[in-house]
Order: C-alpha cells, then structure tokens, then sequence
C-alpha cells in the first residue's frame, strides 16, 4: 500500500501486510515513510483465525497477547452487491510500538491474471503457484506511524493472492526478485486512475548465467491502459546498482530498468529506502517501496511499487561505467550519435542501449540496443528535438547495466522550412526568463510561434520588428522558436529559464 496522509504535510507511507496461512501461520507487517527513512518490520508467527465461505472471507488475530504486547488484526472482503467493484477492510497493530493501520481499500480495475491463466511453473523442481493480483486499489482510513495518527488524503494499494505447493527463503532452486508496479500519467491523485498501467514482475535470480528465457524462471503479466492484459517472458530487465546489507554481508540490488520494445515500455525503478530487510528466522530477504519513472506506449509514465528480493548476493557486482562523450552529428534525415567506450564491471561487456525523450526529467523512450559505439537514428523529426541519452550492460542474464549518460540535445532536423539562417534576424535572450525578442531588419512585421519539444504548438503571436512575446507563463525547459516573414521560415532553439 501507498498512502498520502493529511495537510501539511501530506506525509507519503509505504505498507505491506502479509498473512501465511500454510505451511505454517505468519504475519508480516512493514512500514515506512520514505521522507524520514524511518523503516518498521514486525514479523509474528503465532496462530490466527481464518474463515472462508462464497463471497466473504474473514481473518483475526482474537487478541493474542504475545512477547512484545497484543496483537488485534482483522482483515475481510465481501463479494459486492453491485458486482462491479471489491472493498477489503484491514486494521493491523504493530505489538512492538502500537503504530497501526485502519483502512478500506475498493478495486478500480479487474484482476490481473498472472501468467495468462492464473498458474504458473516455479523454477525445474516442481514447485508451482495459483496467482493473481488486484492492482490499482484506492485507499481511504487512517494510519498511526511513529506514534503519530495521519488521515489517508490519497493512496494506491496492490493486493496478492497466490497459493500451491512452493517454498520461499529456504529452496536454492527459485531465489527470486519480484516486483509491482502501479504506473499513471505524471501528477495524478493516486487511486483515481486516468491511464493506468501496472506490472508484475517475477524472475530467478542467480550469479549464474544460464537463466532460460520461459516462465519457470521470468514473466512479465501486465493491464495495459486499455484494459488489456499480458504476459510475456522475453523483455529486458537490468539491475543499475547494489546495496550492501554490512551485517549480514549480503549484497541486494536496488535499482532496476523494464525494457519491453513491443510495448513502448522503459520503466525505471529506485528504492525509496536503501535497508529494508525482513527476518522471519529461517530466512531474510529485502521488501520495500520503490518509485517509477519512465514511457508506457512511449508516453511519459510516473509510478509507486515495491520490490521483494529474496536472491542476495555474498559478494558486491560491480556495473558497466556510464558511457561518455556521447556527440550527435545531424545528417538529411538523421542523426549519427558517437560515444566512447565503457569499462566493464565485475562481468565482460554486454553493450550499449540508446533512449531519447523530448524533455530531460527522466522519461526515456527506448530505441535499440547495440554492441558498437556508434547508432544512426532515423526517426528524427524536422519538426522536433530530443535528448539522448545511452546506457552500457554486461553480457549475463541476470542482466546488470549502468545508470544513463549525461543528456545532449538534438535540434529538430529542418528537412522541410529553413533552418536559423538569416543573418537579419535576431532571435534574444537566449537563455531567456519571461520576455523573447525578434527582430528582423527586412520586415515590417513577423509571425513568431513558440513550440515544445514534441512539436506543439504553445503561443502564437504577430511581431511588429523589435517587438517581445510574452513567455513568462511556460515551464523552465527547451523550446522552438519558429519565425515566419514574407520571405522565409526560420526555427530557433531556446532556453526558457
């Protein structure tokens, strides 16, 4: 669960409540607050109280007092009379500190059905799993963390169910990373959906590098904004850096990239706590809430999730150095981008992949992968300018990469008007704050339109010469400034600060 409590300060909670019915009864209750890195985990496993019939389910801790204090957990969902959507209620007490949660969560989206049918194979050695997830949950209630009683304002919750024959934590053959994420357009209220997409993201995860590419081993299921959902193995994920757990030694990733080509989808992934490790005796593992930034359908794309890293590491993997020296060199129709070479980490060179984004906040789009340093990009516009930005990876299937290369600009190609030219028209300041001047020396008059990256159309205005257009209400960024006159069109690139 992610919640947004009250004003001020409209603090931001990330929660996980598990409960572990068989083999043996466990609850697992997480909570953070990524603003002040303070991370609780309380893990009891003392008997509890399941019943079950058609369409309600009920669970209770019945006043348990255990080592620590009393434990007063009930969590139940009923089936809906209206049929369209599902209410959970969840109260749970942390016994070490009395901090809690009371919240209702209600369903915006249908199930997504884990690998296409609800069951999938668990590694080679038999183990399987029922699974589905419903994702894209609103949150109302309260919450009482640090001692501290927050109302929920906003918030997006993920619930699991999973069941079969499987082991977690203790079984060498399918230590794995998972992840949710829950994605959006950029600066929505969470848990009111506008273009929704969310992922479930399961794989093996070893030093080795023979992890085969089907879903024994890695999947992918996700509901796109559309509604429609999918599961696929063959996508790319990277690891972009390690944490170093000192008292257990264990090294965890902590950051991760989604690459999946077919689906405009580059999603980036950062760990909004570094120590976020969860002893439930027999083993320890890593679970915690992350932040999304990146393209769905190469839209830009923000996002809450977490991740559950049971596969550590007993020693540091070191990732490929970032690719710099990155020059773009602008062709008829193209744009030839040159880098040097990076220096491989623990494991060899893998190669090189290439993103650009009109706008430099980390909204990379995905174009192509490569093992040279140079990459030709024929889908340059005349009309519009990007960023690029490249990226190094190792040659494992566990795939560890670097974090991005510093950003260079690309004007937009000017197959089609004239480019910036004239040696009578001034184009000032640049960069520039609120007011842009043009003047040009053979007209009397001019049109000036003021562009984003992407090609839109912002302001458009009629210049006498010397005349300034008013651009103090545009965001900080990169514009183009096109100049029409009798005689020609001219396009300019400016700073807007």
């Amino acid at each position: 669960m992610h919640m947004f409590g009250s004003a001020p300060n409209y603090k931001q909670y990330d929660v996980m409540l598990c409960y572990f019915i068989k083999p043996a009864t466990m609850r697992i209750f997480n909570m953070a607050c990524p603003g002040s890195g303070i991370f609780y985990s309380d893990v009891n496993q003392l008997p509890l109280s399941f019943t079950a019939t058609t369409g309600h389910w009920g669970l209770d801790y019945s006043t348990i007092t255990s080592t620590f204090g009393i434990i007063d957990d009930s969590s139940s969902w009923r089936y809906p009379s209206n049929n369209k959507t599902f209410d959970y209620k969840f109260y749970a007490v942390d016994p070490d500190n009395n901090d809690e949660i009371n919240v209702t969560v209600t369903s915006n989206r249908a199930p997504l059905i884990v690998g296409g049918n609800g069951f999938i194979p668990i590694a080679t050695a038999g183990d399987s799993s029922y699974y589905y997830s419903i994702t894209n949950l609103k949150i109302g209630g309260t919450l009482t963390f640090a001692g501290v009683k927050d109302s929920i304002t906003s918030g997006i919750a993920w619930i699991d169910r999973q069941y079969g024959p499987f082991t977690v934590g203790t079984n060498t053959n399918n230590l794995y990373e998972w992840f949710s994420i829950q994605a959006d357009t950029a600066g929505i209220t969470w848990g009111n959906p506008r273009t929704p997409s969310e992922y479930n993201i399961w794989q093996i995860y070893t030093d080795s590098n023979s992890i085969p590419y089907d879903l024994t081993s890695r999947l992918v299921s996700s509901i796109l904004p559309d509604g429609t959902q999918d599961t696929v193995t063959h996508f790319i994920f990277e690891r972009t850096g390690y944490w170093h757990d000192v008292a257990d030694n264990k090294y965890y990733s902590q950051g991760w990239r989604l690459i999946n080509p077919l689906k405009g989808e580059n999603l980036d992934m950062s760990a909004t706590i570094q120590n976020q490790i969860v002893n439930v005796t027999l083993f320890k593992f890593w679970e915690g809430g992350t932040t999304v930034k990146g393209t769905v359908e190469n839209k830009p794309m923000d996002g809450l999730g977490f991740a559950e890293l049971v596969a550590g590491h007993n020693s540091n993997i070191v990732t490929p150095s970032i690719p710099l020296g990155l020059s773009i060199t602008p062709g008829s129709n193209n744009y030839l981008l040159k880098w040097n070479s990076s220096t491989a980490g623990t494991y060899p060179l893998g190669g090189y992949r290439i993103f650009k984004s009109p706008t430099n906040d980390g909204h990379w789009m995905y174009l192509a992968t490569v093992t040279d340093t140079t990459y030709t990009d024929y889908t340059a516009s005349a009309d519009t300018g990007y960023f690029y930005t490249i990226t190094s990876f190792d040659n494992q299937t566990s795939t560890s990469a670097s974090v991005y290369s510093t950003a260079v600009w690309a004007d937009p190609l000017t197959t089609s008007i004239s480019p910036y030219t004239s040696s009578s028209l001034q184009v000032y300041p640049n960069p520039v704050h609120d007011r842009l001047f043009v003047k040009e020396q053979d007209n009397k008059n001019c049109i000036v339109e003021i562009n984003d990256a992407t090609g839109n159309m912002l302001l458009s205005q009629k210049l006498n010469n010397d005349e300034s257009i008013d651009i103090s209400n545009l965001a900080a960024g990169v514009y183009i400034v096109k100049v029409i006159t009798n005689k020609e069109v001219y396009n300019k690139k400016i700073i807007k600060l």
